[in-house]
């Protein structure tokens, strides 16, 4: 009990091998082999029906496109049957009824349809009979013996679920294993025990600032999940945990505590899965989204550098023809999830400001050069920032990312500022072409400026970036900034 009687608790899971196998590549992995299973019963069947009835193998055409037909009706209908899902994989026993239900549907449809395209005469129904006995015979011990070869795999360490921030209950997260979590399709690279309730009720000054560690500590671990094990009727603590995490741009998921676990694996017959998630807070955008983003950005950021190329030579030139100081101007900035990175753009001021107060440019400002004015109003000045895109550091399209004592200035001064780092910073955004950029020396102009961020968070499209490139191309025509 003294572990769990801890009340902070931090413990950091060793670095696993870069070799090691995602928990989410399971399911395919498992999809390929029940795919080869039926390819290989279809010219199994074959080969011995013929060999049974001729004695000789007379043809083979058509037995491979056979299998792989019964092997696409029997992924698909398993995927829907929840016979993919890591439990399943991962201790089939409970399954192989269910499993052995849905290969039969699926060699029964795989029959119709060639009966139904009239195709039944150019294959042997005695061959389909064969294979199907073949496949029912060897999917379960396929089935087994992966199973083990997973679980195997799992106790090595050689099996990893998503690195995940567990947060919550000391005394729930004491009662789950690595191997509970891997169920869950996730790995705790790192653990945060709370106190529990203050007097007042609900999360104490102590919790809240383990909240901001575990935030924190999921930035420097590159966490992708914040997982909650913590009794599920203590509604008003769920919702404050949930709430001091929103800064965070993490995925949030709330996993059945000790009670609903016992309940569920009771009822495993009525197919209850007890290894199930209820997502809190989504990421703004998924995998996918995120990848198809990350490849307009470096493709047309890396065309925009050759296309624009003599445009920024002639840039470096006046400008050192201009006034005396260095071509780039770099400022830290905070970037996706706040991390800090260095933006690049061409030096329009005589001052190089980044720590301490800093004054934004004003309509007449005599810091800003003569070549710096016409940098600024064109927006040429930005053009290095396409270096900051093929680096990952921004994206084209995004909130425009503002000075560190910006954002330390904002963030305590309106409301859901911090949701700006939700998503890469961009080169443009859904504010700049609706006129919002420039100067903001009143709140309200920084409010508006938030609002239009978010909205573009929240309604994220690959259309909606094209729209927004486009529209830059005519906001630069009546821009507002000095």
């Amino acid at each position: 009990m003294a572990q769990t009687a801890r009340q902070s608790l931090y413990a950091a899971r060793p670095t696993l091998r870069e070799s090691n196998l995602p928990s989410q590549a399971l399911p395919l992995i498992a999809a390929a082999l029940d795919a080869a299973l039926f390819v290989l019963a279809g010219v199994a069947g074959a080969v011995c029906y013929q060999l049974f009835t001729t004695g000789q193998i007379e043809t083979l055409d058509g037995v491979a496109g056979i299998g792989m037909l019964s092997a696409a009706l029997f992924i698909l209908l398993a995927r829907v049957e929840g016979l993919y899902q890591l439990q399943a994989l991962l201790a089939p026993g409970p399954y192989l009824t269910r499993a052995t239900v849905v290969l039969a549907v699926s060699q029964l449809a795989v029959t119709c349809i060639f009966f139904l395209l009239k195709e039944g005469a150019d294959y042997s129904r005695g061959a389909i009979v064969v294979s199907s006995a073949f496949a029912l015979a060897t999917m379960p011990i396929v089935r087994v013996i992966a199973g083990k070869a997973f679980q195997y795999g799992v106790q090595r360490g050689a099996i990893k679920g998503r690195p995940v921030v567990t947060l919550g209950d000391a005394v729930e997260l004491e009662r789950l294993g690595q191997s509970d979590f891997l169920r869950f399709g996730i790995d705790e690279i790192a653990r945060i025990a709370l106190v529990g309730r203050s007097i007042g009720g609900g999360l104490g000054q102590r919790d809240r600032a383990q909240i901001a560690h575990a935030i924190e500590v999921s930035r420097q671990r590159q966490a992708m999940e914040f997982a909650l094990i913590m009794p599920w009727g203590r509604d008003r603590e769920l919702s404050e945990v949930c709430g001091l995490l929103r800064i965070s741009p993490l995925p949030v998921r709330l996993y059945p505590d000790h009670k609903i676990r016992s309940v569920l694996l009771q009822q495993k017959e009525r197919g209850l899965v007890p290894h199930f998630a209820v997502t809190m807070q989504r990421a703004p955008l998924n995998g996918w989204e995120r990848a198809l983003k990350r490849v307009m950005d470096i493709a047309l950021a890396a065309l925009g550098l050759v296309v624009l190329a003599p445009l920024l030579v002639l840039t470096v030139l006046f400008i050192k023809l201009d006034s005396r100081g260095p071509i780039l101007f770099r400022q830290r900035r905070c970037g996706f999830d706040n991390r800090e990175f260095i933006i690049l753009k061409f030096r329009t001021m005589t001052v190089m400001e980044d720590i301490g107060p800093i004054v934004q440019a004003k309509q007449g400002d005599a810091r800003v050069t003569r070549v710096g004015r016409v940098l600024r109003r064109t927006s040429i000045d930005e053009l290095p920032q396409l270096l900051n895109v093929i680096r990952g550091d921004m994206s084209l399209v995004g909130p425009r990312p503002h000075a560190m004592a910006h954002d330390d200035e904002y963030k305590n001064r309106i409301n859901n500022y911090a949701l700006r780092h939700h998503v890469k910073p961009g080169l443009t955004g859904a504010a700049q072409v609706k006129g919002l950029r420039g100067e903001t020396s009143r709140l309200w102009q920084m409010e508006k400026r938030v609002e239009r961020d978010l909205w573009y968070i929240n309604n994220w499209s690959l259309a909606l970036d094209i729209k927004i490139m486009a529209m830059t191309c005519v906001a630069l025509f009546r821009s507002n900034a000095y």
